[in-house]
């Protein structure tokens, strides 16, 4: 099976009653122990997709707020509003009857939407730098055999080499907090669905200026999806540029390979125990 209808199959829900589904999260979209947060996000967008009338979710919020198990989980939909032109609604993923993760995003149809057309978001001149096959295999096996997250191995993921810090000497201050690469799921052109994964599927930037941190936790992610791809290979851009008490903001921006900005993200994220292990860094 090619990855494009694995990672479909690894969508299917179960229906349990009107607007609440029922999965085993598919292991190979794990970091560990736990399902990968861009899996988690693509999920409960399934989910609401399912619920209401409009085909897209074109701007969502996901909040992690528990570590979910290797195990079963129920997803409850709650409708918000149905309306001519979009819908909005919320997903909760319960887990041994606790809430763990909460989705909220507004739906509509991209072949209805009409409107004005402007401030075109074309891609870095990052992109023009170094030649697609110069990128290197997004792999930490080099580091420690078996480190690279089983999700990572669902996709081709192809890093600048400037990106590659796991493959490259650390600890140059001219390093910047930014992951660009190449991603593409073999057997078919992304979808809602895998952009809603693709926007979390980037190291924590941080690791390209720092070196590797430890885990580094999601708190929040907000996804807008402009358009569905042409190409079946992306280009994203994933960058970092504030720490404060530990926190930061990594931004995405996602392009096919005929410019059209795709989706964005922002995400908050922690480093823990920040101050111990970045205390004696320069910024």
């Amino acid at each position: 099976m090619n990855q494009f209808d694995q990672f479909q199959n690894a969508l299917s829900l179960e229906t349990v009653s009107d607007k609440t589904f029922r999965i085993n999260p598919d292991s190979r979209y794990f970091v560990g122990k736990t399902p990968h947060g861009g899996y988690l996000n693509a999920l409960m967008h399934k989910a609401l997709i399912l619920s209401v009338p409009h085909s897209v979710a074109i701007s969502s919020s996901i909040q992690y707020l528990e570590r979910i198990e290797a195990k079963d989980i129920i997803l409850q939909v709650e409708v918000f509003k149905v309306s001519r032109g979009s819908s909005s609604g919320m997903v909760k993923l319960i887990q041994d009857n606790k809430i763990c993760t909460v989705f909220n995003a507004i739906c509509s149809d991209f072949e209805h939407m009409k409107g004005y057309d402007g401030l075109k978001t074309p891609p870095p001149e990052i992109i023009k730098e170094v030649s697609r096959e110069d990128y290197k295999n997004l792999n930490y096996d080099k580091i420690s055999p078996g480190f690279t997250p089983s999700f990572i191995h669902q996709l081709s993921c192809r890093v600048h080499p400037h990106h590659a810090w796991w493959d490259r000497d650390l600890g140059s201050d001219e390093a910047d907090a930014r992951c660009s690469s190449y991603m593409q799921m073999d057997g078919g052109i992304p979808d809602q669905f895998v952009l809603s994964f693709y926007v979390d599927v980037a190291p924590p930037v941080v690791s390209n200026k720092y070196g590797p941190l430890g885990w580094i936790p999601t708190y929040s992610l907000t996804t807008h999806i402009r358009q569905i791809p042409t190409t079946k290979i992306l280009f994203a851009d994933f960058k970092a540029t504030d720490i404060n008490k530990g926190y930061f903001e990594q931004d995405c921006n996602i392009w096919d390979l005929n410019e059209n900005l795709v989706a964005s993200s922002r995400q908050l994220t922690r480093i823990l125990k920040s101050e111990d292990k970045l205390s004696n860094q320069k910024e």
